[in-house]
């Protein structure tokens, strides 16, 4: 009974651990999600928006998981594309509609979660939403293990009123992480949420 409940124990401290992990900045976006629209419909989804308030989190060395301010508007990706590494598409694609059913369980509860893997080439700061096109810094993103990177010039929040074209390929990662309203990311959770008001 004492071995059991000893590797019990160890579990639960492994995945509070890892939880913690990924909130620290291993992740890309950060996000209170209001409402998912699949495409082309429910049932069988090639392409999501994503809509709420969102933020991207730097997690390169010594970033300390730094965020851009956090802003309404939504993301737009489709499926991963085939591996280039010998990676199983398959599934790629099944790991990424799971975490898209994840997303819109937790549409308009207020709840906050970071998933995705992003990267960047220059500056890390809000001057990824307000300079022209085709300025450095460069937003990596990488839709799957294996797969090519994208190199694109442009923030992935797009503005409510953009109409959602050219969507990115979905930046898998190691799914949803729920944050935590207390503790060292809380004032990055009130951000989003108040962000979501405005």
């Amino acid at each position: 009974m004492k071995r059991s409940a000893g590797l019990f124990l160890a579990v639960l401290i492994l995945s509070h651990a890892t939880t913690t992990l990924l909130a620290s900045g291993q992740v890309g976006i950060y996000a209170v999600v209001s409402k998912v629209v699949f495409e082309p419909n429910d049932n069988a989804p090639e392409r999501i928006q994503i809509w709420g308030a969102f933020t991207l989190v730097d997690g390169g060395t010594g970033s300390g998981g730094k965020t851009l301010t956090p802003r309404r508007g939504y993301l737009y990706f489709s499926l991963p594309g085939t591996g280039s590494f010998g990676t199983n598409n398959h599934d790629q694609k099944e790991a990424a509609l799971k975490e898209w059913a994840d997303l819109k369980a937790i549409a308009g509860t207020g709840l906050a979660v970071a998933f995705g893997s992003l990267g960047y080439i220059g500056v890390f700061s809000d001057e990824l939403i307000s300079r022209p096109a085709g300025m450095p810094p460069y937003v990596l993103m990488s839709p799957g293990y294996g797969d090519s990177i994208q190199l694109q010039s442009k923030n992935p929040i797009r503005q409510e009123s953009a109409t959602p074209t050219a969507p990115d390929s979905y930046p898998l990662n190691t799914g949803l992480t729920r944050l935590s309203s207390t503790g060292n990311l809380a004032a990055i959770v009130s951000q989003l949420q108040q962000a979501l008001k405005r």
